[in-house]
């Protein structure tokens, strides 16, 4: 894995003549922008911040990149902001020890990453108190940033969308399931006949790398019963269900008679060469090692990623190696479980853009963020990159024709606005699919209504002994079960695993966790 790039910042610069920051002039790409500045708030001083975001930074333009939004921040804030780029894979621990280390100003993260538990530690400043210097963040969000405090803070900024779906599901090779003569994948069970046909067809490599496969089997052959509850994850896993129709008794979701199916099913795949046998060994879910493979022709799916991921990051750049591809699309959520399709859910699960509480200036690290979710030229410069350079804008549509994978530069994670996104057009046959998920999604969704734990935050400072212990059991037996890697019987393992986790202070944390969704419900009625 890529370490984290480490870069050697300046952390105050002088400026000597006003004349030079009068050089430096907003560049508008031509979409209209609403920054202003004068010669009377000309900083007497340029400090430099320092922020994460995760992908692959681009090989092409970062100097036009920097040089465009320092015209823009230099003017409004005072302030240069540098971003370092954390690959996926091992961002979870690479944030982890950032955040623990003090050495950014502003941070990302959500349920993929420790950052709830962080939040509870105070690792991150409370913007609550700042946000009467942000007026036009606080009317884009119009209220909605009440819904993500935790004990009356407000500890990160979510990404904001707009109602519909597009959640985590399978990518395949459509052009392949029509020449094997396939059903199309529409259920499990056709879903399950691709695998082992792409297994016999590239058996040198494993068709899942993602030690996750047990959840993501259970939520396609039961997600339509149960609910996740996000705020109870571990490693991006989550730790109890509720049922439907009784959201708010918790259930620890190894126990259920799906979950224990869907390790049966994972097992047999495990023992098929399906599932990898050093799953154990990876990185969440590998997804860079999985594009590589699918640019090079020797693997046909990715088992599991998010919608808007593959539609950035794989399809565009595969189609470019690859334009007689044709790609296919089973959504976990809209198309197996459309009852968890959900208005958009605003909770500490949600990603996230926060302010270390170590940093030296919050306030402008905050008025940073209101402009990249208010203002037109810096949402797109930070959300897109450089027009013409990482990116095209034509008629009022985003494509990425002509341009190379590796010059193509990620959003700012967390910054995802459904508000300020322009449409994007998508090459081939998956711009029916991106249409689907904003057309089917959205009536969808506000048919099921609110998430029923939208404001409900699990306050687990008093279990931070069980945490640690039951993420060390949760790992060291659960992990392997939950992907088939059984070493007896999947009930005598899961009977050991239980006993680790009661060990580990499972019984304290279910009674803790019921208790706050008890008095949570009794609030809502």
């Amino acid at each position: 894995m890529k370490a984290l790039n480490m870069k050697a910042f300046v952390s105050v610069v002088l400026v000597f003549m006003l004349a030079i920051t009068a050089a430096c002039s907003s560049t508008n790409t031509g979409r209209g922008s609403d920054t202003t500045g004068s010669e009377s708030n000309k900083p007497e001083k340029i400090v430099e911040l320092k922020s994460i975001t995760m992908g692959t930074e681009p090989q092409t333009g970062m100097d036009e990149f920097y040089k465009q939004l320092d015209e823009l921040t230099v003017k409004d804030l005072g302030a240069k902001i540098r971003f370092d780029f954390i690959p996926w894979g091992d961002e979870k621990n690479q944030i982890s020890r950032a955040i623990v280390a003090k050495e950014y100003d502003l941070y990302v993260g959500g349920g993929w990453s420790d950052y709830p538990s962080f939040a509870q530690k105070n690792a991150f400043a409370d913007l609550k108190p700042l946000l009467g210097e942000v007026p036009e963040l606080v009317k884009h969000y119009n209220g909605a940033l009440e819904r993500v405090e935790l004990g009356g803070k407000l500890f990160g900024i979510p990404q904001f969308g707009k109602p519909g779906a597009g959640g985590e599901g399978v990518l395949y090779r459509e052009d392949l399931r029509k020449e094997w003569n396939l059903p199309e994948i529409k259920d499990f069970a056709s879903l399950e006949q691709y695998l082992y046909k792409a297994k016999e067809e590239f058996p040198d490599t494993p068709m899942i790398n993602d030690p996750r496969v047990g959840y993501r089997i259970f939520q396609m052959i039961a997600g339509g019963k149960y609910i996740f509850n996000p705020l109870t994850q571990m490693q991006g896993t989550a730790f109890t269900v509720s049922t439907l129709d009784n959201p708010y008794k918790a259930i620890n979701v190894y126990e259920t008679p799906e979950f224990k199916e869907a390790v049966t099913i994972a097992q047999k795949w495990y023992k098929d060469g399906i599932i990898a046998h050093d799953i154990l060994a990876a990185q969440g879910n590998e997804t860079d090692k999985t594009k590589q493979l699918m640019l090079a022709g020797q693997k046909p799916l990715e088992f599991s990623n998010h919608f808007w991921a593959v539609s950035g990051a794989y399809v565009p750049a595969i189609k470019v190696e690859h334009p007689d591809y044709e790609f296919g699309w089973l959504d976990f959520t809209l198309d197996m479980a459309p009852a968890n399709v959900w208005m958009p859910q605003l909770t500490l699960d949600t990603t996230a853009i926060s302010v270390g509480a170590h940093s030296k200036y919050p306030e402008i690290a905050l008025k940073f963020i209101e402009k990249a979710h208010t203002d037109r030229t810096y949402y797109d410069l930070l959300q897109y990159g450089v027009s013409g350079i990482h990116y095209n804008f034509v008629d009022g549509v985003v494509n990425y024709d002509g341009i190379a994978d590796k010059n193509r530069r990620p959003g700012w994670t967390g910054l995802n606005d459904g508000f300020m996104n322009y449409k994007s057009k998508y090459p081939g046959e998956w711009q029916a699919y991106a249409d689907k998920m904003e057309q089917e999604g959205a009536p969808l969704a506000e048919k099921n209504g609110v998430y029923p734990y939208e404001g409900f935050f699990f306050n687990t400072s008093g279990l931070s002994a069980e945490l640690s212990s039951l993420e060390t059991a949760r790992t060291q037996y659960i992990q392997p079960w939950s992907a088939g890697v059984i070493k007896k019987s999947i009930d005598e393992d899961l009977e050991a695993a239980m006993k680790q986790l009661k060990a580990a202070g499972l019984d304290k944390y279910m009674e803790e966790l019921q208790k706050q969704l008890d008095e949570f419900a009794a609030a809502k009625k």
